[in-house]
């Protein structure tokens, strides 16, 4: 009788991909290093100078207590099929408040619903001796419809 065998296993190979994954590994890990190296090379030839640095806070008063009143003076333009917005004019301005700088700006959107818009038109002037009203001229088309709020600074 003859006992038949089973062929021999041949043994396995080591695993060349994880030979492969460590390489790159260490190669990523010696270039990061590198990388690193190179940043703190040239940050050590970085050269400062001492400079200054004030601070400080101060009370800005206005100049009228009660606020103004913002009136808009509209026409119809046939250029832009619809109103535009011609002047602009502040009235009950304190006395307290002349001879200083007025800014207005005219906003696409309503700055109390905390949106970020632009201004379509800025307007300057300065507030006349004893206060009272100022009329500001609006230089372009700037439709009445475009117009949600208004800014008004008077400083000096």
């Amino acid at each position: 009788m003859s006992v038949a065998t089973a062929p021999a296993v041949a043994p396995a190979a080591p695993a060349a991909p994880r030979r492969s994954v460590r390489r790159k590994v260490v190669a990523l890990t010696v270039a990061g290093l590198g990388i690193a190296g190179l940043g703190l090379a040239s940050a050590a030839q970085l050269n400062l100078t001492a400079g200054a640095l004030g601070a400080g806070t101060t009370v800005v008063a206005s100049c009228d207590s009660n606020g103004v009143a913002v009136a808009f003076t509209n026409a119809f333009t046939a250029s832009v099929k619809g109103y535009t917005v011609s002047q602009v004019t502040l009235n009950d301005v304190a006395a307290g408040c002349q001879g200083q700088t007025i800014g207005i700006d005219l906003l696409n959107t309503d700055p109390t619903d905390g949106s970020t818009g632009a201004s379509v038109s800025h307007l300057t002037g300065t507030v006349p001796q004893g206060g009272g009203s100022v009329t500001l001229s609006v230089t372009g088309s700037v439709k009445a419809a475009d117009v949600k709020g208004v800014a008004v600074v008077i400083a000096g």
